[in-house]
């Protein structure tokens, strides 16, 4: 297939990172913002949650054990972390429009006979340009984890957000 596989440090199994795909790595100190790992894995859910609503996705949380996003049975966004010391590196991955036959190759975050999806596959409608999810998903993450003194470096007039 031409895939490269690459060791890490981070919670889960094989993993799959490519083209149409939104990642986001937060490295951040869980002491300073007041959250334990628990929690932070459910709001890093409840980033890719919203994500896919803004697009008129209904999707949750996994079952006991299931940890990521799903839309029905089907897996939309995986996390994968890593907490040292109190700070996180690694993080999630939203399918925003993938190759999913690589998810064939392989057992997604270590849970069998499920079936993985894209947003692409759940909407009825055209997507905007990945760079706008990409950018939403940012927004998601900064709103929920009680950011409000954010800067976006790569295109400042996009998002302002000094409050």
């Amino acid at each position: 297939m031409g895939a490269e596989l690459h060791y890490t440090q981070r919670g889960g199994d094989i993993t799959y990172h490519g083209p149409h795909q939104a990642i986001l790595y937060p490295i951040i100190s869980l002491r300073d913002i007041g959250f334990g790992a628990r929690k932070y894995v459910e709001t890093l859910e409840l980033t890719m949650i919203e994500l896919a609503s803004l697009h008129g996705v209904k999707a949750h949380a996994g079952e006991s054990g299931e940890t990521g996003v799903w839309v029905g049975e089907r897996k939309i966004g995986a996390i994968g972390v890593r907490i040292s010391s109190g700070i996180t590196s690694h993080g999630v991955a939203f399918n925003i429009d993938p190759d999913l036959s690589y998810f064939e190759h392989i057992v997604p975050c270590g849970i069998a006979d499920k079936e993985v999806t894209s947003l692409k596959r759940e909407v009825d409608s055209d997507l905007p340009a990945e760079e706008l999810i990409h950018e939403q998903l940012i927004s998601c993450f900064v709103r929920l984890f009680g950011y409000n003194n954010v800067i976006w470096k790569d295109n400042p007039s996009l998002c302002d957000q000094q409050s």
